[in-house]
């Protein structure tokens, strides 16, 4: 009864001063009195992807709580590693941080992770995975992804006919999933029907769907399967009514930490299982190139680095000269010789398609192309066209790698008739 009151106590005060939401492993220390809880998603490092001009995904009339964190505990010079700190212990929700404090039941949840040493991923000689893709990063000097949706019914008639489509012509293709939080075929079952089709599949995870045993089941399943990548991703934020439960029991940096820690050293982290048998994935991660201020996302790609991350897509491009900008930068950190950056390049074919864009979270379109595309008569051919000019925009710029196609539309024939001039070079 005591200790209930003193967290009753406790959280009504915080509440008052820092938003406080009470999960009873304070961690305001490091956050420079800014409750990260206090996000809605309860992202413990960083923001998410949907973050444009400070302003938070799940609400744009709020200031994104990880923005706010990072102008008030760093210099706006400093681009240093974030501490990694752990998702937040369950059974101390709604209990006095203070009194954990000094029992030090709060430890697994206020310390933060060590980072594991390891070679970083362009600085390898040869494939440490089974990824096919992995060993196109090492061998070209361009590489073309792109996606296809998973199937939203029991039918994989549609879902084959699309990878029909742009097979033989990509080095891997993502399979995309539960998009906007909505039912569909899990990502590595329609992984593994690519692998049949002989096309190079990445698997998607988000940490809206997943809690940490989900996720490494299906690292599992993965491997099982052949599936070599895995692209880990916050997730955007489910808008329907009524509201679903959405999981968020690790942020994406940390859900990278769990596979690679597993990779390395053949142990499940947050039990301490180890398996004779472990996956060893390729492992990807998003970045949003255009969260403000500039160096927020230098800073959170340091993070996913460190964690384990391979390979980066970065959010939809549209603003190339922002784009460049952000690529300096990256190369002046030195972080082209820790990673693959993929740069993510729209392909838009109709104009209800091109209507979508402003519900994407976190991507900005520049007026002179939202002109361009409306005053087009064939949206489709404006599309490619231009696509195929940032393309060749990034062939030169470095620092990337490669680009990965995301297609609005259902016609992904278009898609191979991108790249075509670009591939048929070589």
């Amino acid at each position: 009864m005591f200790e209930k009151l003193i967290a009753r106590v406790e959280a009504f005060g915080k509440g008052m001063m820092f938003d406080c939401h009470a999960c009873g492993q304070c961690v305001l220390q490091k956050t420079n009195l800014i409750c990260p809880m206090s996000c809605p998603k309860g992202l413990r490092n960083g923001p998410c992807g949907g973050t444009l001009d400070e302003k938070c995904e799940v609400y744009p009339d709020r200031q994104c709580v990880w923005c706010r964190i990072h102008k008030k505990q760093y210099k706006k010079t400093e681009t240093d590693c974030p501490d990694l700190l752990p998702s937040p212990d369950s059974a101390l929700f709604n209990t006095s941080s203070y009194l954990n404090m000094l029992n030090g039941s709060d430890k697994y949840g206020r310390q933060p992770l060590e980072y594991l040493e390891f070679i970083k991923a362009p600085q390898l000689n040869e494939p440490q995975t089974q990824s096919r893709l992995e060993r196109a990063l090492l061998e070209k000097d361009f590489i073309f992804t792109c996606e296809i949706r998973s199937p939203r019914s029991a039918s994989l008639k549609r879902f084959k006919r699309h990878a029909e489509e742009i097979d033989q012509h990509f080095d891997a293709v993502n399979v995309t999933a539960y998009l906007n939080g909505k039912p569909s075929l899990p990502s590595p079952l329609a992984a593994a029907e690519l692998i049949k089709l002989g096309i190079e599949p990445i698997a998607q995870a988000t940490c809206r769907d997943h809690t940490k045993t989900s996720f490494v089941s299906e690292l599992i399943n993965n491997h099982i399967n052949g599936v070599h990548n895995c692209l880990c991703l916050t997730g955007d934020s489910y808008k329907g009514s009524p509201k679903i439960k959405q999981v968020f029991d690790m942020d994406s940096s940390l859900m990278i930490y769990e596979a690679r820690y597993l990779r390395e050293k053949g142990e499940v982290r947050f039990t301490g299982e180890s398996m004779k048998s472990h996956p060893k994935c390729f492992i990807g991660a998003a970045i949003n190139p255009f969260t403000k201020p500039e160096y927020v996302p230098i800073r959170r790609l340091k993070q996913k680095i460190a964690a384990g991350a391979d390979f980066i897509e970065t959010q939809l491009i549209f603003d190339l000269c922002a784009f460049k900008q952000f690529m300096q930068r990256f190369v002046e950190e030195g972080l082209d010789k820790q990673v693959y950056m993929l740069a993510g390049i729209p392909v838009i074919t109709s104009k209800q398609a091109f209507e979508m864009i402003p519900q994407v979270p976190g991507v900005y379109c520049p007026e002179h192309l939202r002109q361009r595309i409306e005053a087009s008569k064939d949206i489709r051919q404006t599309g490619i066209e231009i696509a195929q000019e940032m393309i060749e925009a990034l062939k030169n710029c470095e620092g990337v790698s490669g680009v990965h196609l995301m297609l609005f539309g259902s016609d992904h024939s278009v898609l191979p008739e991108v790249i075509n001039p670009f591939t048929l070079k070589e």
